[in-house]
């Protein structure tokens, strides 16, 4: 379980989030968002990378930002973040392997579990290639792999098709699909959120402006059997909110 209680962050003057209050217990979840919504902002928060200027952040219990319940909190949730910050010489191999290790687990460990993450992504031909010389496709999965190493409960994936070929983005679809873990997936594409999630959140200058099912997020479309209903449906609540 993933909890965000009141939770506000600011950079300087600009609020990123404003008294978010998200509650995920399960199954698969998107986070909509035009560009600039607080979505990265929100995923880095919960994941325990940035601190939030108010509020409270639990991950089953446990608090990422309390230091005695730091490890328990961070062994139980995993970001794939939009840009991954590793040094380019090193091998998608290697990365994946020491990014794992980061996280608590013993070298031998960290080292199966990247040769089996990277595999789950479809790069073990890639394994000892140099993050430099991978496509920008390739460099995701591996950003991907490295995410889902440990098997974490919660996944957080932010942006996880973007730069990918319409195969390689079925298959990653399909992957976090099949995933035996909490995701909250962040995407612009809202095919991609129709396919994977069981839910969706609309977040919108750092607040959220919905929270519900697909089919609950559909019928606010002026023409809910619209093959864009979804989509339509979004584009309405953003207006709205632009309008009040």
């Amino acid at each position: 379980m993933l909890e965000l209680t009141g939770v506000t962050h600011q950079y300087g003057s600009l609020t990123a989030l404003d008294d978010v209050t998200l509650s995920v217990t399960d199954g698969k979840v998107g986070l909509v968002g035009v560009n600039g919504a607080g979505k990265t902002t929100l995923l880095s928060v919960a994941s325990g990378a940035v601190m939030p200027t108010s509020g409270l952040v639990a991950v089953n219990g446990s608090s990422p930002y309390d230091r005695p319940q730091r490890r328990e909190a961070l062994a139980r949730i995993a970001l794939m973040p939009q840009y991954l910050e590793v040094p380019s010489h090193l091998t998608a191999h290697e990365a994946v392997s020491y990014l794992t290790w980061m996280r608590g687990a013993r070298w031998r460990d960290a080292v199966r579990a990247a040769h089996s993450a990277l595999a789950d992504v479809g790069l073990a031909q890639r394994a000892n290639s140099k993050l430099r010389a991978l496509s920008g496709g390739m460099a995701r999965r591996v950003a991907l792999a490295q995410a889902i190493a440990l098997k974490p409960a919660v996944l957080l994936l932010d942006e996880p098709t973007t730069g990918l070929d319409p195969e390689q983005r079925r298959s990653v679809l399909d992957l976090v699909a099949n995933l035996d873990a909490t995701v909250v997936m962040s995407s612009h594409i809202i095919e991609d959120i129709a396919t994977v999630c069981d839910t969706v959140v609309v977040l919108h200058d750092g607040r959220i402006k919905f929270h519900g099912t697909l089919a609950e997020l559909q019928a606010l479309a002026a023409e809910p059997s619209s093959p864009r209903a979804l989509e339509d449906a979004f584009v309405s609540l953003i207006a709205a909110e632009k309008s009040e």
